[in-house]
């Protein structure tokens, strides 16, 4: 059967190349939604750092200085978990000031280069005296810090999304592990992540139907609430959603494939797959960095319809579900129809699955080469002798 198989997706897949005569490459897709670009020096703390904004023709433009954040000065911990834009790292510059103005000790350690004989700030850190308390102590200054911005209504548009969510920042992992090392840095409120250009973890599950006869595949495709604060009435993955402090890929998966697409939870925990991540370096139509990395999921459903996904109204997250051809889906990433995130794990999944391949995509090479682009910040990991 496997050789009939083959055959019959390299048809549908001929067919399917030469039924769009516009469609080119999606290699401008992924540029627009890869679209953050950080410079290379940026894996160290010295040194000028600059982000800028990727075109869909691929080129660089609203480029800008930004500040690294850091752990700590010390080498281990010297190298970036994140970065700040001019203003947020003024705003941090200021608080500092203040503290020190007042006699009181400041959390934050600021480095400064000499350059025409101004200082210009070059990284900021966390002071030792709060890395002495590890993991407890930078959150809770983390917090501090954030809670007084959105109590004097700084940086409204970005925290005016607080959820009261805590997400996890990790460490960059030592050369020398041991099962004592903690992966996490500290854990911050999820509407602040964009502020200090931190990781955002998260989850998507594509599930799909293959139909008996033809063989070929149909993707059980929601559109998103017109009333959500992001990304309203946009397609979406079949389920997803954002790996807080203390949860696991699966864990999460799970939760939320249960919750926004009412699946069967035993079925869910049989047949679900992992297959592998998807970065996302993004930056937000207003500059903000917002570095992703997404666990990838699939689940294959019965071709008698017994188990779908189904909307559940007292959740809110999703309009409608539809079952999709591979055409329509392609028609809809072209067309700039999904939310960003997911348009690169539905594009991930039409390559896994052969629908997208060098026959069918001019820049095939490059589509696969950038839509892994290394977001050069620190991940999630686990100690271990």
């Amino acid at each position: 059967m496997k050789p009939v198989r083959v055959s019959r997706q390299r048809t549908f897949v001929i067919a399917l190349n030469q039924s769009y005569t516009s469609y080119h490459s999606l290699l401008p897709l992924v540029y627009t939604c890869n679209n953050l670009v950080l410079s290379r020096s940026s894996l160290g703390s010295s040194g000028r750092h600059s982000i800028a904004t990727r075109t869909e023709e691929g080129d660089l433009v609203c480029e800008e200085k930004v500040v690294p954040f850091l752990i700590s000065h010390t080498h281990h911990q010297g190298f970036p978990v994140g970065f700040l834009r001019r203003e947020v790292a003024l705003a941090v510059e200021d608080g500092h000031k203040n503290l020190l103005i007042s006699g009181m000790p400041s959390p934050w350690d600021l480095q400064y280069a000499k350059e025409d004989s101004q200082d210009d700030l070059q990284s900021i850190a966390f002071s030792g005296w709060v890395n002495e308390g590890g993991q407890k102590s930078r959150t809770a200054h983390i917090a501090g810090l954030i809670s007084g911005w959105k109590k004097h209504d700084a940086f409204k548009e970005i925290l005016k999304g607080w959820s009261d969510e805590t997400y996890p920042v990790y460490t960059h992992p030592p050369k020398q592990m041991s099962v004592a090392h903690d992966p996490i840095a500290f854990a911050i409120e999820r509407a602040a992540l964009p502020l200090f250009g931190l990781v955002n973890f998260g989850c998507l599950l594509t599930a799909y139907v293959r139909d008996p006869l033809t063989d070929q595949m149909k993707l059980w495709i929601p559109r998103r609430s017109r009333m959500k604060r992001t990304w309203p009435g946009k397609l979406d993955v079949t389920s997803g959603g954002g790996m807080g402090l203390g949860d696991s890929a699966m864990e999460t998966i799970l939760r939320e494939s249960a919750e926004e697409a009412r699946l069967d939870e035993r079925y869910l925990q049989e047949c679900i797959r992992p297959v592998g991540v998807l970065p996302f370096p993004n930056r937000s139509p207003e500059g903000w960095i917002l570095p992703g990395l997404y666990y990838l999921f699939e689940l294959p459903l019965p071709s008698d319809g017994s188990i779908y996904p189904r909307v559940n109204a007292s959740d809110g997250e999703v309009e409608a579900f539809e079952l999709m051809e591979v055409g329509d889906v392609l028609t809809s990433l072209l067309e700039g129809r999904f939310k960003a995130s997911s348009a690169l794990a539905i594009l991930d999944f039409l390559i896994r699955h052969g629908y997208v391949t060098e026959e069918t995509d001019p820049r095939y090479i490059d589509v696969c080469r950038v839509l892994k682009t290394d977001i050069m910040l620190p991940v999630a990991w686990r100690p271990h002798s």
